[in-house]
């Protein structure tokens, strides 16, 4: 588990959102206490939230046999985070100021640690005096406000009070709470997806990887208590609550590589990087009424290389596609060549196993000798296995 949340639920229309904020926080980890004000529970249905997070959503202060729920005293010794989803300016407003007259503002009265705020509302009550000093007023005691944005409101009008992207909340959220589990303390960046290289303006050179393995590395090593950022490919789907960086080029992964790698203690490069790349990219788009075309390529520099080589060094795991009968042999010479502490080796030639399908089945080798095999099994669990594997490795290197 990554950290105890109490997600309130404020009587905003923007309350259907919080549906979505429910199931980022868990997908991350986190055991999620829903409370609803009573009016929020007019516009989604407490069972929605119970359903999601597997707690009881509370609405009333007051508890029954069938369902009772955790004292919100007792929940204000556990909870790490309060987040506020939506913030309505009547909250903001008596949060501020000590009220405590129904289950949410009471609980946010006995709550210890930390506090996100996600106000949404009309633009007239958001820049109102009031409301702009009873948020002042809770930031000056530490809350963290994730300010809304400017768009289309439920009245119709445009302006400043639409709910930030939950994407955003969520990261707001996921910076605030402890970080548990057994890769607590590491900070790991994690390449995914393959690389495209401009042929003309509308042709690229690329390969099948869906950057399903490197998602889901980084996903098991974020619930493992892990720092994670994900450098991703475009186009590859990335759940909620992953901090992601885009690439599409082995160059702009490169880039990114060089910003982000003196963070990390380990490094996962999962991403599928072009061998080759066209030497120049053709002016405009290549017409086949031209007659045939020739197309000379070039090396794409080694990223790996550059990875082992960085200083401060971090660990750094290697991946290796290859035929089943070749498996063993090419992973070793590509561990040694490329320098690097563990190689992840997965055939391409095994049904329903490998690229663009859901499932893997892995053959982990290290530079001091260790060495796992992994049954097949779907990626996310795959690369939960993996991670506990190298784990001692990694925290000793680190």
């Amino acid at each position: 588990m990554r950290g105890r949340v109490v997600l309130g639920v404020g009587g905003g229309i923007a309350a259907f959102r919080a549906v979505e904020l429910a199931r980022g926080l868990v997908h991350a980890g986190c055991e999620v206490h829903p409370i609803l004000t009573c009016a929020a529970s007019k516009l989604v249905t407490p069972r929605t939230f119970a359903v999601l997070t597997g707690q009881r959503a509370q609405v009333s202060l007051w508890r029954d046999r069938e369902s009772p729920g955790i004292d919100h005293t007792e929940l204000s010794r556990m909870a790490d985070l309060l987040v506020i989803c939506p913030a309505t300016a009547n909250l903001i407003a008596k949060i501020a100021h000590g009220v405590a007259d129904d289950a949410l503002t009471t609980y946010a009265l006995a709550h210890r640690r930390a506090v996100v705020l996600a106000p949404s509302m009309n633009t007239v009550m958001w820049e109102k005096a009031a409301t702009q000093e009873a948020l002042g007023l809770l930031q000056s005691r530490g809350a963290v406000v994730v300010p809304p944005v400017f768009g289309l409101l439920a009245d119709g009008e445009v302006g400043m009070g639409k709910l930030a992207p939950v994407e955003e909340i969520l990261a707001t959220c996921l910076a605030h709470v402890p970080k548990v589990g057994p890769l607590s303390g590491l900070r790991v960046v994690v390449t995914a997806g393959p690389t495209r290289e401009p042929l003309d303006a509308v042709r690229v050179i690329t390969n099948r990887s869906s950057g399903r393995m490197g998602v889901a590395l980084a996903l098991q090593a974020q619930r493992l208590g892990a720092e994670v950022r994900l450098l991703a490919a475009t186009g590859v789907p990335v759940p909620p609550g992953l901090w992601v960086a885009r690439f599409e080029s082995a160059e702009e992964l490169a880039t990114l590589l060089g910003q982000h790698v003196p963070w990390a203690t380990v490094v996962f490069h999962a991403a599928a990087v072009a061998d080759f790349r066209p030497t120049q990219r053709a002016t405009g788009k290549l017409d086949r009424r031209e007659g045939p075309v020739t197309v000379e390529l070039e090396p794409v520099p080694d990223l790996a290389l550059g990875i082992a080589s960085a200083t401060p060094r971090p660990y750094v795991v290697i991946f290796a596609a290859e035929e089943s009968k070749n498996l063993a042999s090419r992973a070793h010479a590509k561990l040694m060549a490329k320098g690097a502490d563990a190689v992840f080796a997965n055939p391409i030639d095994e049904p329903g196993l490998g690229m663009e399908v859901e499932a893997n089945r892995a053959e982990v080798w290290t530079k001091s000798g260790g060495h796992w095999s992994f049954a097949p099994s779907p990626k996310e669990q795959l690369a939960r296995e993996v991670l506990l594997a190298l784990s001692g490795e990694m925290l000793a290197f680190a």
